[in-house]
């Protein structure tokens, strides 16, 4: 019988390798020798190092874009035709009913037609840029049909080719995706209607830097709304890959804080990469106009982060306002616009089903834009007419703006090409080879009538703050700059910019190391990338401490405190006991106050309640007591409870031993194929777990959502780590959390998940001679 067992075992163990083996080869693609395409005006050549990186060099920037459409779609085709499915709200086509509710929301949305709109308008120069990666993604399909990536087959997805107008599509998502004003003002809205919560309960994130209170003075809370009803909001599924939601790092020291003499430009961009390869594609272009090295977004030509021979730069997520919603008043299929009376216009969308009946919508809209009150899947629980006015709407401009990138020479023409960047609404900081460092916002931001960017009635978009005057800093004299999504508007700064913004801590802690008085190396900047001090803990931690010291019951996790550096570690018991207890905490002091229906859409707003929930604690606010029990409860009474609550968490999740209380044993990230994130064979598939340091408020951030069930598993994380030195003009400093192709089985799946998690790095060359010279491979395109 144990033969038996053993032969059997034996054979199944074959059968795997074997079946490994297959895929990985009907998996791969062609990386060397020579493909006959006919677009390209002489021979491209795309050079791949050790890790996968592709390198691009051609004779002229147009070959050299082209080059970079074709490796797009060697690497990346799956990603983008799935996210070009998802954009046109035709999921539910290839995956089935669980997508309808995604379909509804993006046909509502109607990005097409805007990116459409948004095309008209733009220069030659644009769509040149735009057309030349186009025809090296179209030559692939063209001449490779034979290797398209199996990820395809399995879904059933027929790749088709690629027009700049999708390019469009895919800029507009991730400017739609990467704001967050709609979904703060729909939690507004429903709270002002469900709750008794005043204004004093919401958004409070300040900019530590501004020595004057804000000229614009607010209540988030409109007072004259419908009346409440008891609607469930529609639950969305995930789709199958994670949408492109933007937070990050980034900073950049001038040559007198260097230890060069020459500009370090840092950047970590935080996504949501667990799902293979991850987000970003790590790509070289070289040719006579620029040489460049970064990460771009797949179906989009350029580099979004990186650098040149002469600017590096690198991007955060700014959060400026560009989304309204607004309470339409109708009068059956009318509506007014002011005093006008206008009919309220229409549209059909069917939405295909696979396995299942089609699904008509209409959509209905206004001169604002479409009424997203008519679907469930918004989740807005009142009576009111709400329509969603976005300011790309209304865009004019003639340039993408990332055209500009790769061949700016300073800050100067950096911070002109930013000007035409209106479909993106990012924090970007550079610096230039003369020594100049700069942060600058772009998007197009409307100027409010009541200068508010919150629910408001018949309110249309018709003057936008001038690019010139969107938040920025220019060569200050504490000779850096950084940003952190936090609130980087400075004093007496005249407009409404946003409200939705991240909790200053990662940025007060960048002013802390930066603020010292001495020179950086490039090594010590990338250890502080690493970085995972919690300046939110060193606030709040001593005030915990005093709590739990009273009680005999909570002492022991007072101790713990008390005895920390404020470091989120994998083996701090400080990091387990503070961020656990906090969750308890922000659960006891405001759940009384809120709507069981909103309880998880708030919690998972952290950057709605996060900070205010904190200033309440310092300053002991009366929101504290819990409305529900007859009793006065105190801060300190809360506190300890959460104690009690926290022990016994973690004697459940990890030990009754409290030595063995440590961060990385409750907080972990994986990686994990989207075609298997669960389950046997996850595995197989390139499935990968271990301990995450940093927290939510970390510079290394390991951030998660708050849950019921206090799940601390890492969602976004510093997806892409870069450190440039100007002072080396052949390489910076990168690593990436994933790989370079998005291929299950391929080398390059997870070619960079060893090193991003062994905090270390790898060249991303500028220097064209470097690429020559740590070629693996070699593929001409001729």
């Amino acid at each position: 019988m144990k033969k038996g067992k053993l032969i059997f075992a034996s054979i199944l163990i074959l059968l795997i390798i074997a079946t490994v083996v297959y895929i990985s080869n009907i998996n791969n693609f062609k990386r060397e020798g020579t493909l006959q395409i006919s677009k390209n005006t002489a021979p491209i050549q795309i050079h791949r190092d050790e890790n996968g990186v592709p390198y691009v060099v051609a004779e002229n920037k147009a070959d050299v874009i082209r080059g970079q459409g074709f490796v797009s779609a060697q690497d990346r085709l799956f990603q983008i035709e799935f996210y070009r499915a998802l954009i046109k709200g035709e999921l539910a086509e290839i995956i089935g009913p669980s997508m309808v509710q995604s379909d509804i929301k993006m046909r509502v949305f109607n990005l097409p037609q805007l990116a459409k709109n948004s095309f008209a308008n733009l220069n030659k120069e644009s769509v040149d840029f735009l057309t030349w990666y186009c025809e090296g993604f179209n030559e692939y399909l063209s001449t490779s049909s034979n290797e398209f990536p199996v990820e395809l087959s399995l879904l059933g997805i027929q790749p088709s080719e690629i027009q700049p107008l999708d390019i469009m599509n895919i800029i507009l998502f991730i400017g739609f995706t990467h704001g967050r004003d709609m979904e703060d003002e729909i939690l507004t809205l429903n709270l002002a209607a469900k709750s008794t919560l005043d204004k004093n309960t919401f958004p409070l994130n300040i900019n530590p830097d501004r020595t004057k209170p804000l000229l614009i003075d607010f209540n988030k809370i409109n007072a004259a709304l419908s009346e409440k009803l008891n609607v469930e909001p529609t639950k969305m599924t995930p789709t199958l890959l994670p949408l492109p939601e933007f937070g990050s790092n980034n900073w950049a020291v001038s040559g007198k804080k260097s230890a060069s003499g020459k500009v370090i430009v840092c950047n970590d961009p935080h996504v949501d990469s667990r799902l293979l390869p991850g987000i970003f594609h790590p790509i070289g272009l070289s040719c006579p106009e620029f040489k460049s090295a970064g990460i771009a977004i797949p179906g989009i030509p350029g580099i979004l982060g990186g650098r040149n021979e002469f600017v590096s730069f690198g991007i955060t997520n700014g959060y400026g306002d560009s989304q309204d919603l607004c309470i339409e008043k109708t009068e059956g299929d009318f509506y007014f616009a002011g005093e006008e009376k206008l009919p309220i216009a229409k549209r059909k969308e069917t939405i295909k089903v696979k396995d299942g009946e089609d699904v008509v919508i209409e959509v209905r809209s206004t001169v604002r834009g479409p009424i997203i009150s008519d679907f469930d899947v918004f989740g807005i629980m009142t009576q009111d007419i709400v329509s969603l006015q976005w300011s790309l709407a209304y865009s004019k401009s003639k340039s993408i703006g990332f055209e500009r990138f790769l061949e700016s020479k300073n800050v100067s023409e950096f911070r002109e090409a930013l000007f035409g960047v209106d479909n993106m609404f990012f924090n970007f900081v550079f610096g230039d080879v003369e020594g100049n460092i700069a942060h600058q916002a772009t998007g197009l931001i409307p100027k409010r009538i009541n200068s508010q960017g919150m629910i408001k009635e018949s309110q249309t978009f018709d003057e936008f703050i001038p690019k010139d005057s969107m938040p920025h800093m220019i060569n200050p004299e504490k000779n850096w700059v950084a940003t952190a999504n936090h609130d980087t508007r400075p004093d007496d700064y005249p407009f409404y910019y946003s409200e939705h913004f991240s909790p200053n801590y990662r940025y007060l802690r960048i002013k802390e190391v930066l603020g010292e008085n001495r020179k950086f190396s490039k090594d010590e900047l990338w250890q502080l990338i690493l970085d995972c001090k919690s300046m939110q803990a060193e606030r709040l931690a001593p005030i915990f401490v005093a709590a739990l010291n009273k009680n005999d019951e909570t002492k022991k996790l007072g101790k713990i405190l008390s005895n920390w550096n404020y470091v989120d570690d994998v083996n701090a018991q400080g990091g387990a006991v503070y961020n656990v207890l906090y969750e308890y905490l922000a659960t006891l002091i405001l759940n009384d106050e809120l709507p069981d229906e909103l309880e998880d859409t708030f919690w998972s707003s952290g950057y709605y309640w996060m900070q205010k929930l904190d200033d309440f604690i310092v300053t002991n606010n009366k929101v504290i007591d819990n409305i529900t029990t007859p009793e006065v409860e105190t801060l300190d009474d809360l506190i300890i409870q959460a104690g009690i609550m926290t022990t016994k968490y973690l004697t459940k999740k990890i030990s009754p031993n409290s030595k063995e209380w440590t961060w990385g044993k409750i907080h972990k990230i994986y990686f994990a194929s989207p075609i298997r994130q669960d389950g046997f064979g996850k595995s197989l598939l390139g499935f990968e777990e271990f301990p995450k340091s940093g927290s939510n408020q970390t510079i290394n951030r390991g951030m998660y959502k708050k849950t019921k069930d206090l799940n601390f598993d890492t969602g976004w994380f510093s997806s892409f780590r870069m450190v440039a030195d100007l002072s080396d003009s052949e390489k910076f400093m990168g690593a990436l959390a994933g790989g370079n192709s998005a291929r299950i089985f391929h080398p390059y799946y997870k070619s960079q998940v060893e090193i991003w998690k062994n905090n270390t790095w790898i060249p991303y060359w500028i220097s064209q001679e470097k690429v020559l010279e740590n070629s693996k491979y070699k593929l001409i395109l001729d």
